[in-house]
Parts: structure tokens; sequence; C-alpha cells
């Protein structure tokens, strides 16, 4: 029996989600798994806190905050919009003061160490004599070396590309904006380059994985890789287990890996004896920014140690998702919170406008004004069509309508039309959000024309025929039920329930056994109203 494991990139817990956020690997990733749940598999949707990231210190440092006690608020608001986003996190741990997680990644890393993997280098780096402290990743501002764009140290995220902080265009410190001077370190590294021939042929056998990620990937070991930095010294992650390098950590992207294997480990299931190790699959969900961690650390780090049980089978990636065209600063006050506007957006109104607007290939933009539009256009048009069905089948019917045993041809045909390609769109082979919910736009589309073409013609004419296309009808908003729950889920429950089933099991291969409509509901309103002026 195969476990899939689901991961979506850890939250660096300095502030509450954004909506790009969730436009992201959030939401993808609680699209997937609820999918894989329908077709019957044993799924586990994991993620944690970003507790040890340079970003969480930084933050702290700039608001003159305590970093434990921020991160500690901040993951509780982070789940609490999770939840408020209806996105089903089955497991999210917290790392900081987590003595199994820090044991377990000293453990990695110990493993990494005492094997010859990774290498004791003097190297440049900045250093601040103003705020006295190293500077890396967040802790270093200045312009990428190779886009030119604005970029911390180590990771561009305007291109990807992983950079020296010391070759950063105009870098200063991120504390105090003082110009930093070079100084050095001695410290350990991993050699990348030793795993090239075995990454390039891991890289072949994806089939699954978006064009952009291979193309990325494949870049990267077309030419020698640079030995990476594993330390750094900083009082802020964990510390390097190793007397020479005291007062140094474990450089944060190392941390993610072994930290998803401890996340994983610590289920029951996984050493279930009913449950193969080796038939584990391992599916992440990440920004393409975090795309060289995840798909070249992450997969040599586990090469080097013989850790490659469970290896990522499929890696999606998605792009940055702008706000009014440009990017999301929380520095400027660019957001839009997840936690605020949930407060007034019922999350399927929201999840489906993200599906539909999702940056999978490129950046797409998010608008206030254009959410309220497509917003409102969306629920008139699948909310009329339902209650036109429910007010004739209360009306003429008394609430029940007598449902066919065998749905006709042309009902049936576009059921299995819309399943199959859905089956591609919330699967890995072409797994696409925007796609999905495009496809249950035009879904809604034919149903209209079916209602337009075939019921209502036949209501004063032939009781038999009309009788059994508002039948057929059932069977296709039944499917509809199944067919949103992925990226609707109350919209998908309400609606089975209005349909008058009871107790349904959303299986995915029950969409024509429901039995449906012995006693219809009277509800019209499907989706809840955005009522708030805050954002308009």
């Amino acid at each position: 029996m195969t476990k899939v494991y689901v991961t979506a990139t850890p939250p660096t817990p300095n502030g509450d989600l954004h909506i790009g956020h969730l436009a992201g690997p959030y939401l993808a990733a609680d699209v997937y798994s609820r999918f894989k749940k329908m077709q019957g598999h044993d799924v586990s949707y994991i993620t944690y806190g970003d507790d040890n990231q340079s970003y969480v210190s930084t933050t702290a440092n700039n608001k003159k905050l305590d970093p434990a006690e921020m991160v500690e608020i901040n993951n509780n608001i982070i789940k609490s919009t999770l939840r408020s986003a209806n996105i089903d996190v089955d497991l999210y741990k917290n790392p900081l003061g987590n003595n199994k997680h820090t044991n377990y990644v000293q453990t990695f890393f110990l493993e990494l160490y005492k094997n010859g993997k990774l290498k004791k280098k003097t190297k440049d780096i900045l250093f601040c004599d103003e705020c006295n402290l190293y500077l890396y990743e967040s802790f270093v501002k200045g312009l990428c070396p190779y886009c030119k764009s604005e970029s911390s140290g180590n990771l561009c995220e305007a291109c990807g590309q992983i950079n020296d902080p010391t070759d950063l265009v105009h870098p200063k410190c991120n504390i105090c904006k003082s110009v930093p001077a070079v100084t050095q370190y001695t410290g350990l590294f991993f050699p990348l380059n030793n795993y090239k021939e075995k990454l390039q042929e891991f890289y072949s056998s994806r089939t699954t994985w978006r064009a952009q990620l291979t193309e990325f990937c494949n870049y990267i070991v077309s030419k020698d890789i640079p030995d990476y930095p594993v330390t750094y010294p900083s009082s802020w992650g964990i510390p390097v287990p190793i007397s020479e390098f005291q007062g140094q950590v474990i450089n944060v992207w190392l941390e993610m890996y072994p930290g998803i294997l401890e996340s994983i480990e610590s289920e029951d299931i996984y050493n279930d004896e009913h449950h193969n190790k080796n038939s584990n699959s391992l599916v992440q969900f990440l920004g393409f920014d975090n795309s060289f961690f995840n798909s070249v650390l992450h997969i040599a780090s586990a090469f080097a140690i013989g850790r490659d049980d469970l290896l990522p089978e499929h890696i999606i990636t998605n792009y940055f998702y702008l706000l009014d065209k440009q990017k999301f600063s929380t520095s400027k006050d660019h957001a839009v919170w997840g936690r605020d506007i949930l407060k007034d957006i019922p999350s399927d109104n929201l999840r489906f406008y993200l599906s539909l607007t999702n940056p999978e290939h490129m950046q797409t933009n998010f608008s206030l004004k254009d959410f309220f539009d497509k917003n409102t256009q969306m629920v008139n048009k699948w909310e009329g069509l339902i209650s036109r069905y429910v007010d004739i089948v209360n009306k003429e019917f008394n609430g029940s309508i007598p449902k066919d045993k065998l749905v006709q041809y042309q009902a049936s045909c576009l059921i299995m039309r819309t399943k199959n390609n859905l089956e591609r769109y919330y699967d890995l082979n072409q797994f696409s959000l925007r796609k999905a919910a495009f496809e249950l736009n035009d879904y809604i589309d034919s149903l209209t024309n079916y209602w337009e073409e075939k019921v209502l013609p036949m209501q004063k004419k032939d009781d038999d025929l009309y009788k059994q296309y508002l039948s057929d009808f059932s069977y296709l908003l039944t499917a509809l039920a199944f067919f949103s729950f992925p990226i609707m889920p109350t919209f998908s429950k309400k609606l089975i329930r209005n349909l008058g089933a009871k107790d349904v099991d959303l299986s995915w291969d029950n969409i024509l056994k429901v039995h449906t409509c012995p006693e219809i509901g009277n509800e019209n309103q499907f989706f809840f109203p955005v009522q708030s002026r805050r954002y308009q």
C-alpha cells in the first residue's frame, strides 16, 4: 500500500501568510491532497514553521521583538490562517524548542560530517562592524550579481539563482543599513559538484516536473556547482554539534530535508507493518525561488549518506503572485494578509479565484477589483443555475424528484468528459489549478446550456421527458459537488446536502453512484455574499 506524503514549503513565522503565499504551495498542496484522498490514497499533508530561518532574526531585530515569542505568536497566526482558508494540514510542527527535531537534524548533519561528505574551508564573508554581526541571507541586502534585482544574500528570489553574498552589488547590512566589510570565517561546506552525475540521472527520470524546474535543474548541473555553505557564525539556528565549529549554526536550508523526514517518521503509519517503507511517495509544492534547495541541495545530501529512499517523486513549483502588478512587500505594507481578507471573504470564493489566476508558469496578478468582479460573475452564474433547479423541484414536485437509475447518454458524456479532464488537472501529470478552475467554469456553462436546451423546453410539453431531464440534471449537479470539492470543499458539501444526499462518501469513483433528490433542500445561497467594503 502506497503512502503519499505531501509537503509545502515551511512558512517563515515572521508574520502572517499573505494571499501570495496562499496562492502558491499551500493551496496547491491542499487541492492535490484532497483529490488523492478522494481517490482512496493514504495521504498526509505536512509542513512546519521555518523557525530557524534568518528572516525570523532580522524581523525580530527590526521590530524590537523577542524572536522566540514572535515565532510562537506567528506560527499560531499562520495555522489559524490556513484553517480559515480551509487548507487542511495534517501535521504542522514547531521546530523551535523541539528537541526531537533538533536532535534529528544534528544527527543527519553529523552523518554527513563523519562520512567525510563535508569540507572544512576558510572563506570570505561580509561583516557589519556597527552590529558586530556576520552577514548572510536576510542579514544583507544588495543587487543580485546575475539579474541586478534587489536580493538577499545567498539567494535571489527574482531569478532563483544562489549567490555569494560578497558578490552582491552595493551590499548593506539589513539591520543598520551600513556598508559591511569583508572578513573571513572557517566553516563547513557541502561539495555539491561531487553529485552532479547522480543529480543528472535523477532529473532525467522525473516525468511530471514542470518545464521551468527541469530546465533550471539541467542548467545547474550543466556547469560546476560551487561548494555550498552549510554552517554560519550566528546565534540563531540549530547549533553545529561539533566543538571545532562552536558559535556556528546549521544552514537552515540543510535543515529542511531532515526536518521533513523527522515529521514523516514521527507518524506511526511510517513504521506500520502494513506499509512498505520503499513504497512511500513524497510530493513537494514550493515557490520557484526555492528550487535550488529542494531539487539540488536536499537531493544531493540524501545521495551523500544513502538516505535516498524517500526522494521527492514530484516537485510542483509556482512563480510569484503579484499584487496590483507589484511584488508583495511586508516592509512596504504592500500586501493583503490572509487573516484579514478571510474575515470578510469566504474561503471558497478566494480559493476559486486564486486557482483561476494561479502563477503556475509565470507571474500573475491579484487585483481586488478583478477579484470582486470575477467573484460576482461566478456566484451569479453558479448560484443562479442551481437555484433555478432547486426552485422548480420544490415548487413543481414538492421537493422530491425521482432519480432514474440510469443517467442518459448526453449527460453521462458531459460528466465523464469533465471527470477525465479533472483527473489530469488535479493529479501530477498535468497538475494545474488554473485549468481545473477553468474546467469547472466550462462545466457550469455546459450545465447552463443543458438546462436551457433540454429541461426548459420540455417543462410544459412532455411530463415524462421533463422528469427524465430533471433527473439527469440532478446527476449533473451531484457530479459538480464531486468535481468542485478539491478547490471549494464548503460549497461542495453544502450542494450535495441540499440535493438530498446524506452521509455522502465523496470518493472519486462514487460520482455516478450517489443517491440524491429523495428530499431536496430549499437553500438558494450556496456562496456566502461578499459584503465587506473594507477592500473596495
